[in-house]
């Protein structure tokens, strides 16, 4: 039975206004510590069983599906581990420790239970309808990170997509996935496979060392692909179910545009040959214009620094990019004029190798766009 128009429009009012709230705590005062947030959600589903009546997890193939995710998470866990090898290892610090306990592992366990129970019950109420399921999705998301967007620092553009690929696209991506398997097979399976992935850092007294970058790729697809495994055993059970061409679509959408944006924090990021910069003023204009990001050669050759060359440098903790204009000899170093082209006047201070980044190699129209709003703001 398709849900009513009159329950379908209060689970998107319902819907809108958790996101409202969270949105709130996100941007103007923070309120939900982890256990404040737990209670927030446990006092919410009396209120949804009012509203809509919450549903028994009563999916067919569970004992399956709970045993997909142990062989999935084991096979991940086996890799991971062999490829400690090669990365290291580290101590862990918390292990079963009572601070471990209260602070992490306590809040993970409740907090997952509940998040899950209360999302399975509003896609339940969504019934297949796309609207309300993007709108649930966003909510669970927002969910997800109302505390890290609080406390996050976006201060200058390799900040901004720091958080981008450390925090906004693994939520994204473990959220879509979560909802596709919990309308699928119940919240039971996502419970499981979330608790082993969040709660084995704390338990485990030696884990993998890998920087966060690789962490970041790691929880970007680990979500998708135990999505993609469990709707393929479905597409063996049962016809009906999403055939693998259309799985494999939706997670090209999100895998494509991730590897994108991570190979661009990688950039940014400086561990590289090659560092990307956004641009944020216009004072090298014509040529390079606000919201374009210059590439540039950080391991560079001193004598290729001459007059015409584009540089990027720091000047006060400021990174900028102008053109040298002069190149003279003090003691036994060289020391720069620069200039932005679109200045009148040569820049007032002078630059010491030291301080050079590098060279400018080429540039990317308008794609520092984003990087620069963030980073007014």
């Amino acid at each position: 039975m398709r849900i009513s128009e009159k329950k379908y429009i209060r689970l998107i009012i319902f819907s809108i206004l958790l996101i409202l709230i969270l949105l709130f705590n996100s941007f103007i005062i923070n309120f939900f510590s982890s256990y404040i947030l737990i209670l927030f959600l446990i006092l919410l589903l009396p209120v949804f069983d009012w509203l809509f009546v919450l549903e028994k997890d009563n999916h067919r193939y569970l004992n399956d599906v709970l045993f997909e995710v142990l062989v999935y998470t084991i096979s991940f866990f086996l890799l991971y581990y062999v490829l400690g090898f090669i990365i290291g290892f580290a101590k862990n610090l918390n292990y079963l420790s009572f601070y471990g306990i209260r602070v992490f592992i306590l809040p993970i366990i409740f907090y997952c239970i509940v998040r899950e129970f209360f999302r399975y019950n509003m896609l339940c109420k969504a019934e297949g309808s796309k609207l309300a399921t993007i709108v649930v999705v966003i909510l669970f998301t927002l969910l997800d990170m109302t505390n890290s967007i609080y406390y996050a620092s976006l201060k200058s553009n390799y900040e901004v997509l720091r958080f981008v690929a450390l925090t906004i696209l693994p939520t994204i991506s473990k959220n879509i996935s979560y909802s596709y398997i919990s309308r699928k097979v119940g919240y039971k399976p996502v419970i499981l496979f979330d608790l082993i992935i969040s709660l084995y850092s704390y338990v485990l007294p030696v884990i993998p060392n890998p920087n966060e970058y690789l962490i970041s790729i790691i929880y970007l697809l680990l979500p998708i692909l135990f999505a993609y495994r469990i709707l393929k055993f479905f597409n063996r059970k049962e016809d009906h179910y999403l055939p693998s061409d259309y799985v494999k679509i939706r997670l090209k959408g999100i895998v494509i545009p991730a590897i994108i944006i991570i190979s661009l924090v990688y950039l940014y990021s400086g561990y590289f040959k090659f560092y990307a910069i956004a641009i944020a003023s216009g004072s090298m204009e014509p040529k390079i214009k606000v919201g374009d990001v210059v590439i540039v050669d950080r391991y560079f050759k001193k004598n290729s620094l001459e007059k015409g060359k584009i540089i990027a440098f720091k000047k006060d903790n400021i990174i900028m990019v102008h053109r040298i204009v002069k190149k003279v000899k003090l003691d036994n170093s060289f020391v720069y004029y620069t200039k932005g082209d679109a200045n009148n006047n040569i820049d007032d201070f002078l630059i010491n190798e030291k301080d050079i980044i590098g060279v400018v190699n080429f540039k990317i129209g308008y794609i520092g766009y984003p990087t620069v709003w963030f980073s007014k703001r």
